[in-house]
């Protein structure tokens, strides 16, 4: 199953994994005082993917929407930073023989 079907699934919203961890966390993020009690909505942050749709105690993170966005950012950035750049020559041109950008007799005196 993958990710976006598991994440909306009955499966993920009823996994005693994510629930146990919303409890263990006292109902509240891990990283702010957001909490269910004061309104906010909680989300389970997957720690690891190596376990997806079979998590185990420890793969999830109580957090709140906030904290999971700024959390996810952080990550990704990271991901991103450790690529190497692109060259020039990792790219396909699109247009094979393309028109000049201006009209190069434009300007010219005669």
């Amino acid at each position: 199953m993958d990710y976006v079907t598991y994440i909306s699934s009955e499966a993920w919203r009823t996994n005693p994994v994510r629930l146990r961890e919303f409890e263990a966390a006292g109902f509240q993020c891990r990283l702010c005082p957001n909490s269910v009690a004061d309104g906010y909505e909680l989300e389970a942050h997957h720690r690891t993917y190596e376990r997806l749709c079979r998590e185990i105690d420890g793969d999830l993170t109580s957090l709140c929407r906030e904290c999971h966005q700024g959390v996810t950012a952080m990550l990704r950035a990271r991901r991103y930073a450790a690529t190497l750049p692109l060259k020039p020559s990792d790219f396909v041109p699109a247009i094979s023989n393309p028109e000049p950008l201006f009209d190069p007799s434009i300007g010219e005196t005669t």
